[in-house]
């Protein structure tokens, strides 16, 4: 039986709704499963249409009623937009609520086991904030909804694999919460991970925090004191990690081959060589939950939005990724 992906809208003003339908109306790319779209049928539509694009749409209301005829796109119309001041590329309420509660049936239809994964088109977490559903983002909110503590964000592309022991918190708290236990489990999550994927003794490198990761407590005691005894702690465990290493020399020996993942200490420190290596096949993945979760690695691009213009290979890339953990898992 082929797996069953719940895949969300997104934030319907930006370009969500338009990578969804471009994605989902290539036949060829969509052969190995069944993609339910979590959101509203009528945006749907209108966005085919401004596509010139014919694939029909077969809605239903509960999963429970699910049609799926090949060459067409099922959407769960679960709700409506409001559509009170909404505009194409403007951050707005009605629209905040609307891809927040996607994300919450998406995540309930996992914990039901009623679909094998789902994956996430982008939202706006200003407009999130402003229909009152202050979460970080999709990680905060799905580890929420599964009672999850112990959680990672992943970068994953073919070059590059990139957790991080911390993510959407101030530079400056991501320096104060460093721990040895969390960097340990970090090295823990990510080689599991890798492992689950088929990579028996994967290899993995920890970057240091500081400059020249710390140069032996020259530039900071925090490579010596929290990220070394995790890794020390990892190695007993007959772990393949090494570190604390030099940010600006690792990424680039990972994308040579020599490391199978990187774990970076906070967000920008592995999302710009993320981006900068796999900007448009980069896939964001959460590691440490009961479900299976995928996404996009770019934002609502409110810039383009409506224009027609936005790239959904990277919607493709994170569909095939959450394949592979389906087959692994």
């Amino acid at each position: 039986m082929k797996p069953i992906l719940a895949i969300t809208m997104g934030d319907p003003a930006g370009v969500g709704p338009e990578i969804v339908a471009k994605a989902l109306s290539e036949s060829k790319q969509i052969e190995d499963f069944i993609p339910i779209v979590i959101g509203d049928k009528t945006v749907l539509e209108e966005t085919l249409r401004a596509l010139k694009l014919s694939t029909p749409i077969l809605a239903f209301n509960q999963i429970e009623e699910l049609e799926y005829q090949e060459g067409s796109i099922s959407v769960l119309d679960f709700q409506r937009l409001d559509r009170r001041g909404f505009a194409k590329g403007i951050v707005h309420q009605g629209s905040g609520d609307f891809s927040y509660q996607a994300v919450v049936l998406a995540v309930e239809l996992c914990r039901q086991k009623k679909v094998q994964a789902m994956v996430t088109a982008p939202i706006c977490k200003e407009a999130w904030h402003r229909a009152g559903h202050c979460f970080d983002g999709h990680t905060g909110l799905i580890a929420s909804l599964t009672q999850t503590t112990n959680y990672r964000m992943l970068l994953a592309s073919e070059k590059l694999k990139t957790l991080h022991v911390t993510a959407h918190i101030p530079l400056r708290e991501a320096c104060d919460t460093l721990s040895q236990e969390l960097v340990y489990q970090s090295i823990l999550l990510g080689n599991q991970h890798l492992q689950r994927l088929g990579i028996p003794k994967p290899r993995i490198a920890v970057c240091g925090l500081n400059p020249h990761a710390g140069e032996n407590g020259i530039f900071g005691t925090e490579d010596l004191e929290k990220i070394l005894p995790a890794i020390q702690q990892a190695q007993q465990e007959n772990i393949e990690v090494f570190g604390p290493l030099p940010a600006d020399t690792v990424f680039l020996k990972a994308f040579q081959g020599n490391f199978d993942m990187v774990i970076a200490q906070y967000h920008d420190q592995g999302h710009i060589p993320g981006k900068l290596i796999a900007f448009d096949t980069g896939v964001n993945v959460t590691l440490g939950l009961p479900i299976i979760r995928t996404s996009v690695d770019h934002g609502t691009a409110f810039d383009i939005a409506g224009k027609g213009i936005a790239d959904h290979g990277n919607l493709h890339c994170a569909i095939q990724y959450a394949l592979k953990m389906i087959q692994f898992n």
